[in-house]
């Protein structure tokens, strides 16, 4: 299937940000210097969107989306590297509209995935100076079906942020009384950390692997998640003592996989971190809930081989949620800024430890379950799917199913590894 893009342009927000918030200030959690992409698909099953002229729509989406915009306006800024702070210049977000010369089952319905495709359904940006911090693709297949490609850069902001904005554009666009429905988002002033000129904290950029990465999802839906909660929790060695979360579950499944993956590869059980990133919003002393941002801390979550005579599940879903709790209890006592600064910097530089540490296999998960993808509603419903594309790098994005109670596990590892992790007895039992 070709993708042709038809026009490109620059977005500004219809009204100019006011002088005092043309500066922000990024704070120690900003330094991830790369995009993050997300694609939104709808069909036309319902005729909501023929029924509408293309040029109409597109003309719609560019008018809302510049309204939305004068509330999350550091996306229409650039960001200054030396500085490390956004200019919240109204410079705009970058437009494109495209025409796909294929039908949106296509893709939809097609397995494995055309990855190859997804890339082209988003845009193509590089950080620098001039570049924007968010580009948008509307593409147009001959069904009369959408795909809306969203790309954003990690400084700015992170899922929860990306997810605000999304279903705030949505509803912008979709509602009568327009942007007077969306609650204002409040970015990370210079006052919730230290000043990030002084205090550089070395996060690092995803390694870009080294070996061909494959991409392969694996769907875990709502039978299968209660099954394994039950033998998890019903297991004669089970040591789980809550009932464990479905990211926890699935999660816990996957690390096992990986586990022994690399037991075969290196010929013996070794020791491994996974790690999770954990929302900071109402689990802190400081009001954070409608701030936007980066506010995650990592939870690190450890298996010890030399502890371990076998692999159990239900032991990694203990760790896991030992860590989660631990977190959790971390996060209570953080009742000021200091305190949580404190608390946020100790996480990292445990996570660096672990990095560093060559006898230890690390796992990076992320979560984007219950982040509301799949509410994202311009006025044709919710969308078929949400999609990510597919990163070059060792990770396991876990997202919601459209129907809300199941999990799709989107897993990035070497081509050899996952020949292995395919025939892991779990994996074949419990997805499809």
């Amino acid at each position: 299937m070709e993708v042709q893009i038809t026009s490109r342009k620059l977005i500004k927000p219809s009204v100019h940000t006011p002088p005092h918030l043309q500066i922000l200030k990024l704070s120690i959690l900003d330094q991830y210097p790369y995009y993050v992409p997300n694609i939104f698909y709808y069909t036309n099953a319902n005729h909501e969107i023929e029924s509408i002229n293309t040029e109409k729509l597109v003309e719609q989406l560019e008018k809302s989306l510049l309204e939305v915009l004068t509330l999350f306006y550091p996306l229409a800024g650039r960001f200054i590297k030396d500085k490390l702070i956004v200019d919240c210049n109204d410079d705009g977000v970058e437009f494109l509209e495209a025409k796909a010369d294929g039908d949106l089952t296509q893709i939809l319905q097609q397995e494995p995935k055309p990855y190859e495709l997804l890339r082209r359904l988003v845009p193509s940006l590089a950080e620098s100076a001039t570049s924007p911090l968010l580009a948008v693709q509307v593409n147009i297949f001959k069904c009369g079906g959408l795909a809306i490609g969203v790309l954003n850069s990690h400084r700015i902001a992170g899922r929860w942020t990306m997810s605000r904005f999304i279903n705030a554009w949505a509803t912008t666009h979709f509602h009568d009384q327009g942007i007077s429905k969306v609650t204002p988002p409040i970015f990370v002033s210079p006052f919730n950390f230290p000043d990030s000129s002084r205090l550089r904290f070395p996060v690092p950029p995803p390694r870009m692997a080294s070996k061909k990465i494959v991409t392969k999802i694996f769907r875990f839906d709502r039978e299968a998640i209660e099954k394994l909660k039950s033998e998890v929790i019903s297991g004669a060695d089970s040591g789980v003592k809550h009932l464990p979360s479905r990211v926890e579950v699935v999660s816990a499944l996957i690390w096992k996989a990986l586990i022994s993956v690399a037991k075969e590869k290196h010929g013996y059980l070794r020791s491994s971190s996974m790690s999770l990133p954990f929302n900071l919003r109402g689990k802190v002393g400081v009001p954070l809930d409608n701030q936007c941002g980066n506010l995650c801390r990592p939870i690190i979550a450890r298996f010890d081989a030399k502890n371990q005579s076998k692999l159990v599940l239900s032991e990694l879903v203990s760790l896991i949620g030992d860590a989660k709790r631990r977190a959790s209890s971390e996060c209570v006592k953080a009742i000021n800024i200091p305190e949580m600064f404190s608390m946020v910097t100790n996480s990292f530089a445990e996570m660096f430890e672990e990095l560093n540490k060559s006898e230890v296999d690390i796992f990076r998960f992320t979560s984007w379950c219950r982040m509301g993808l799949y509410e994202v509603n311009f006025g044709w419903g919710k969308p078929a799917w949400v999609s990510l594309v597919p990163p070059n790098i060792e990770l396991t994005i876990l997202n919601d199913t459209k129907s809300g109670d199941g999990i799709e596990a989107w897993l990035n590892l070497h081509e050899k590894d996952m020949i292995q992790l395919q025939q892991d007895p779990d994996i074949m039992a419990f997805t499809s």
